[in-house]
């Protein structure tokens, strides 16, 4: 498992970072929707492939991001067969990429670089050409730190959390 920063967060932890980080608009998410990336996160620990970067500041997460290998041969899922389906032709360019899963900064510290820093921090510890995640399709200061990295639309994927139609961004 690659990873960056300290020990891996608890799923708590990262509820409660990811509550904070989405609260306020432009997503104004409930807080329950921490709790369902909180859960995909505690699940995902039991992967040897996975990637883990962190910040911490005075101990408390303050950044975290994590991701993993992209196969279409693992994803028995729900959410993936509508992924697939939207994606149509498009998909088949996720196979063996990586999936950036959550990328999540507290509120007191965005626009300062850490998102930029924990998405190459992720990328770069990844080891993979190609990177892929879901965003929802309006512009926030997450879409535009993807677009500044050079992430482009593939097209469209299941709806956000927010209820914001998804749209997943490639890079590479």
């Amino acid at each position: 498992m690659a990873r960056t920063g300290s020990a891996l967060p608890a799923a708590a932890e990262v509820e409660q970072l990811y509550a904070l980080a989405s609260a306020r608009p432009p997503l104004a998410e409930p807080a329950e929707v921490a709790g369902l990336y909180a859960t995909l996160y505690d699940l995902a620990l039991d992967r040897s492939d996975l990637v883990v970067v962190t910040a911490r500041e005075v101990g408390e997460l303050v950044g975290f991001g994590y991701g993993h290998p992209w196969h279409w041969a693992e994803q028995q899922d729900d959410w993936s067969a509508e992924l697939a389906a939207d994606l149509g032709d498009d998909a088949g360019q996720l196979d063996g990429s990586f999936a950036i899963q959550l990328l999540a900064v507290h509120p007191s510290f965005t626009n300062h670089g850490l998102g930029f820093e924990l998405l190459k921090r992720t990328m770069v510890a990844s080891a993979s050409a190609v990177h892929w995640l879901l965003v929802p399709d309006q512009d926030t200061p997450a879409r535009r730190l993807y677009r500044r990295m050079g992430y482009r639309p593939l097209g469209h994927g299941p709806e956000a959390p927010n209820g914001a139609p998804g749209l997943v961004l490639i890079h590479g």
